[in-house]
Order: C-alpha cells, then sequence, then structure tokens
C-alpha cells in the first residue's frame, strides 16, 4: 500500500493494514500468490480487520476466513482480495459507502476454503467439545462435593445447583469456554452469610438460606446485565478486587485443613479460620494418617497432572477414585461424603420460597455483594480468553447467563453459582472449542441427578476433596504483582493502589466469617479516597509537598 492519507476519523499509525499476529499469517498463507488491488481513486485505503481469520495449511488443508472490514479513503473505494489456492477459491470484497467525510465502510464475508474440508473440521470440532464436556463433568462432580463442605451446605444442594445451572450458561452465555457451577469464593460468602446469622450447617433453613442467596446473586445480575451496567461493573477497582480475593482464598484453604489432617483445632485459637488451621499445622502429632497420606498425593497428582494425566482422565478424578477404592477396602482415609438421592418431584414447590421474610431481608445484602464479587472473577479471565482468540465479548451477555443460571440454581434448591475458572480452563485444555462443551457437561450432570448417581459418593473420602479444593484456589492465594510491588519505588497512583489493596485483604480477613463486610469495607475505603482526591486532599501533588 502506499503511504496513507491523513483524515480526521483515525489516528496516523490506525491507518494501515492492522492485523492481529495469527491473523496476518494466516493470511500470508491462504494462496501463493495472494494479491490485493486497489482503485485508483482509493490510494491510502486503509483497511481495519475487526475479527480473524483461521487458516490451517497442508496438502489437504482446509482454510476458513471471515472479514468485517473499515475502509478509510475515497468516497468509491474498491478492496479486492483474491485469493487462489490450486484454484479452489476465489472471492472479492466490495464496499459500499456509509457516512460523509470520506468514510467507507466495507462488510462482506471472504470464504477462501476448500468446501470439502469443511465437514471435518466440524467433525473435529464436534469430538473436541464432547470429549471436553466429559473430561469437566468428572471433575464437577467431586469439586461440587468439596464446594458444599466449604459453603456447610449438603452435597445435594451442591449437586443440585451444578445441574441447574450449566445449561443455560451454555445456551445464554458469551464466552466458548467458560463453565458456570459452584465456586470456592461463593461457596466462603455463603459460609460466613449463613453462619453469621446463627444458622445450623446442613440444616433445611441453612439449605433455603443458600438458595435465598443463589436468589439474590442472580436478579443482581440480571439486572445488570439488562441495564448495560456490564463494563461498569468490570471496572470496579482492581486493587480492591485483588486484595479482596487473596484474602478470601487464603481463608479458603485454611477451611481444608481439618479435611486434610482429620483433626479438629482446640482452644481459643478455634475461633476463626486462620488461627485454627495455625494450631493445626502446629501440632502434628493430631494428624490421622490415612487423611493426610491421601491429601499429599492429591496435592503430587493435581500439581503434575499435565504431563501425567490424559484428557479423558483428570487427575481429579484419579484422585477421587484412589480414595474411594482405598475407602471401599477398609482403609482409613477420613470421613466420607456418604451416599444420597435425589427426589425430582420434590423441588416443587421451591423450597427457596418457604424462608422466612426476616431471614430473606437479613440476606438481602451478602446477595447482592455474592452476586458481584463472584462475578467480576470470571469476568476478567472470560475477556483475557476472548482476546487472545481475538473475538468480541459481551459483558451485559454473560451478565445475564450467570444470572439466569443462579435463579435457576436457587429454584432448583441449589447454592450460589458463578463462572468456574478452574473448571473452565480444564474444558478449554480438553479441548472445548464452542459452548456445546458446556452443554454437554450439562447434560451429563442432570443425568446424574435424574438417574441416582449419588449412589457413587458413598465412598467418596472428604480428605481427598479438600486437598482438591486447596489445590484449586492455591494459585489465587497467592499475592498479586500489584501488591508485592514495592511501595517506596512507585509513583503516587502505584502507592495508592499498593496499599488498597492490602487494605482490602486486611478487612477480609478480619471480616471472617462474614467476608462480605470485608469486601464493602475495602470498596468503602477506596471511595473514601477518591472522595479526597476529587477534593484536593490527597493527590501527587500533596505528596510532592510532604
Amino acid at each position: 500500500f502506499a503511504p496513507p492519507r491523513t483524515t480526521p476519523h483515525y489516528p496516523a499509525h490506525d491507518r494501515r493494514l492492522c492485523v492481529r499476529p495469527n491473523t496476518n499469517m494466516a493470511l500470508m498463507s491462504i494462496a501463493q500468490p495472494l494479491t490485493f488491488a486497489v482503485g485508483a481513486r482509493a490510494r491510502g485505503v486503509a483497511v481495519r480487520p475487526r475479527a480473524t481469520a483461521a487458516v490451517t495449511t497442508g496438502a489437504s488443508a482446509s482454510t476458513t476466513g471471515s472479514f468485517r472490514a473499515s475502509v478509510v479513503g475515497g468516497p468509491r473505494a474498491l478492496l479486492a482480495l483474491s485469493a487462489d489456492r490450486r484454484g479452489a477459491a476465489s472471492s472479492t470484497l466490495t464496499s459500499r459507502r456509509t457516512g460523509s467525510g470520506g468514510r467507507v465502510v466495507c462488510q462482506a464475508a471472504a470464504e477462501a476454503a476448500l468446501e470439502a474440508g469443511k465437514p471435518k473440521e466440524k467433525e473435529n470440532s464436534f469430538k473436541a467439545d464432547i470429549i471436553a464436556g466429559i473430561s469437566v463433568v468428572a471433575v464437577a462432580i467431586p469439586q461440587s462435593c468439596g464446594y458444599a463442605l466449604l459453603a456447610g451446605t449438603t452435597v445435594k444442594c451442591a449437586l443440585l445447583a451444578a445441574a441447574a445451572a450449566a445449561l443455560p450458561a451454555a445456551l445464554l452465555g458469551s464466552s466458548r469456554y467458560m463453565q458456570v457451577g459452584c465456586l470456592s469464593l461463593g461457596a466462603l460468602l455463603t459460609n460466613g452469610a449463613l453462619t453469621g446469622l446463627g444458622l445450623v450447617g446442613a440444616s433445611d433453613m441453612y439449605c433455603m438460606g443458600a438458595s435465598m442467596l443463589a436468589l439474590y446473586a442472580g436478579v443482581t445480575r440480571l439486572a445488570l446485565g439488562f441495564g448495560k451496567l456490564g463494563k461498569t461493573i468490570a471496572g470496579l477497582p482492581v486493587s480492591v478486587l485483588d486484595g479482596f480475593v487473596c484474602g478470601a482464598s487464603m481463608l479458603v484453604f485454611s477451611i481444608q485443613i481439618p479435611h486434610i489432617t482429620g483433626a479438629a483445632a482446640q482452644g481459643f485459637m478455634a475461633g476463626h479460620y486462620g488461627t485454627a488451621a495455625i494450631w493445626l499445622l502446629a501440632h502434628p502429632n493430631l494428624w490421622q494418617i490415612g487423611n493426610v497420606a491421601l491429601s499429599v498425593f492429591t496435592f503430587v497428582l493435581m500439581l503434575n497432572s499435565k504431563k501425567r494425566i490424559h484428557p479423558l482422565f483428570p487427575a481429579a478424578l484419579v484422585c477421587c477414585i484412589v480414595g474411594g477404592a482405598l475407602a471401599a477396602n477398609g482403609i482409613n482415609v477420613g470421613n466420607c461424603v456418604g451416599a444420597i438421592s435425589f427426589d425430582v418431584a420434590g423441588l416443587f414447590p421451591p423450597a427457596v420460597l418457604q424462608l422466612p421474610k426476616e431471614l430473606a431481608l437479613a440476606l438481602l445484602a451478602p446477595g447482592i455483594a455474592i452476586g458481584v464479587s463472584t462475578y467480576l472473577e470470571s469476568a476478567a479471565v472470560c475477556k483475557r480468553w476472548a482476546d487472545e482468540d481475538g473475538e468480541e465479548w459481551d459483558s451485559d451477555k454473560e451478565l445475564i447467563a450467570q444470572g439466569t443460571s443462579s435463579v435457576l440454581s436457587a429454584f432448583a434448591g441449589g447454592m450460589p453459582v458463578a463462572g468456574t475458572i478452574s473448571r473452565a480452563a480444564l474444558g478449554k485444555a480438553a479441548g472445548a472449542r464452542t459452548q456445546l462443551a458446556h452443554g454437554v457437561t450439562g447434560a451429563l450432570l442432570i443425568a446424574f441427578i435424574v438417574f441416582n448417581g449419588g449412589a457413587l459418593l458413598a465412598f467418596l473420602p472428604k480428605s481427598a476433596l479438600g486437598a482438591l479444593v486447596a489445590c484449586g484456589i492455591m494459585p489465587l492465594a497467592i499475592p498479586t504483582a500489584l501488591m508485592l510491588r514495592n511501595v517506596g519505588s512507585l509513583d503516587y497512583e502505584g502507592k495508592r493502589d499498593t496499599i488498597l489493596a492490602w487494605v482490602a485483604w486486611a478487612c477480609t480477613l478480619l471480616s471472617a466469617p462474614t467476608l462480605d463486610r470485608g469486601l464493602l469495607a475495602g470498596c468503602f475505603v477506596a471511595l473514601c479516597v477518591h472522595l479526597l482526591e476529587k477534593a484536593g486532599v490527597l493527590g501527587p501533588k500533596k505528596v510532592a509537598v510532604a
């Protein structure tokens, strides 16, 4: 292309052929020769692809691509793309005038593929999604059981939530990879909200309260999604979110220590999750050998599973099978979950509607906090994956999908749900390419409920479940790079963000078990700092003078 002309529509550095690296490589490998012909009056036209083109090369390769381009130049700009791979494909892109000022938007689809290769590609994608869905459900069942222990609900409550949430999220979600179900942060917030009201864990009233929290969380997300506030919510202070997630993850890890060691803390230190874990680690003489051995085996296998376990046999499934086999043969590996049965007819009318009014009102604020905080983490991961694939990601659509899933979980008698990063990453690694993988997971979870698969949980050790949850939460319990920066070498904004992160972390730890209060306290401190900056009390100049 000739050097572009200057127009007021785009910056000079933007007015060139701007293609993502993978797109550029794809276009260059479509055919030899590949020619771009530009009309004489469109000299200096800038083509800006809005989507990527995927190309597979080889003797019998298939090529697929789609273009949405903006062409800036003369009013009669013409862009012709001619691709010839063994005489198999040829297409031309033409443009139409959409506005004044010399801006022309060209919108077309460039089909540069061997038609015979498309069915094979779809077949491979279908197989990959089926395998990924099976792999994820093999992890979702024991993982949901572990989150039930963390939340204090029954295992039935967590499995009903996982089964009710998957299919709606697969149909309505914006991300190809995100899996929706029970998660550690939501389970911990549920535990804190319900125990703070004096409810007895695993009781009927406790499970009804968990369903009410799921209902509030779902309605909150639906309101935000339909109100087009997804970008606003995603713009909450990253520093506060980092500190809150890190502190909450540390507490989640601490709660698993009694299941891993098979012992319980004693004395005044047993009143807090963190101090109870420290007390247990300081008294190894109370540990049960079977619990510790199975937990160590689970940690080793989970942390080294990428090189040793096939996608059809996830490490989590192998750990549960080994633990179940040991328990079935009389070897002491700690308490087991026990067999459960599902009465589908008993789901109607929904138990959540029978909760006393006073208790329902008391759970309103925690439910809203759960709906927002559990969504933010999955939203960040969805956006990153979408950027990697060159796809558009809709935060509002994802809010509606996860909100619908949480509402259905509530009416099914389940606990709060949201996007689960660990299961989504497992599905992506196992080859998931579309939402079909999530749909397969949901269908299998429903089959597990309908065909009374709860009998298989009779010999599932709680020590293995505790180790699985601890392994999944470990990366989040490590302070982020923002928190570990040297405050003395940072500018004002860097110091502010690092200090706010640690303040949110401290508020979260001190507010246990009512972690929603810790999140609100961190947001309140961030708001106060923002108002002081607006008033001129805080800021770079004030710090420099001091």
